[in-house]
């Protein structure tokens, strides 16, 4: 595989509560450790609230900024407001530009490589089985796959097989 534009963007998908944030959280500090730096888009189903009506930078944004960033001695938050029609891929280009790899929670609708993380006592489907976007399928669970597998304890392969496949080095 050729090396790909950066950055790239990896998808991780799954039912509800079958553990995509507990997995991405372990998998980023091994990424970093190959000198990779990654950025995550987490996306919410519902309203988001995160700054304060009355506050200076809801002040600035309410007039007609965007985006408004906010900034702490040791943090930063950025205010944009994003219209219906903006895809997974504009996002990443307009605010992961220093990024070598963006993981993403979520999206499953958008057509970007994606890994499954899967509890089959959820009670729902596995997704692989009709998203031809799935490229892997984290569950500790056996049975024939149509994707390879890994387990969720199983970390290293799982990273070796995100580098190798996205090519992000």
């Amino acid at each position: 595989m050729t090396k790909t534009e950066k950055p790239v963007i990896l998808s991780f998908v799954g039912h509800s509560n079958s553990g995509k944030t507990g997995l991405i959280t372990r998998i980023i500090p091994k990424i970093k450790a190959r000198g990779v730096c990654v950025g995550v888009v987490k996306h919410a189903c519902s309203p988001i609230a995160i700054d304060q009506q009355g506050k200076d930078s809801h002040r600035h944004f309410e007039s007609g900024a965007d985006p408004v960033m906010i900034c702490t001695e040791n943090h930063m938050a950025l205010f944009s407001k994003r219209t219906s029609d903006m895809a997974l891929g504009q996002i990443v280009q307009r605010f992961y530009k220093g990024s070598d790899l963006v993981l993403t929670e979520g999206f499953k609708q958008e057509h970007y490589p994606k890994i499954e993380v899967y509890r089959p006592e959820n009670g729902a489907s596995p997704l692989c089985m009709e998203d031809r976007s799935i490229i892997a399928i984290v569950t500790d669970h056996y049975q024939e796959w149509t994707v390879p597998r890994f387990c969720k304890d199983n970390l290293d392969e799982l990273v070796d097989f995100i580098y190798g496949k996205v090519r992000v080095a």
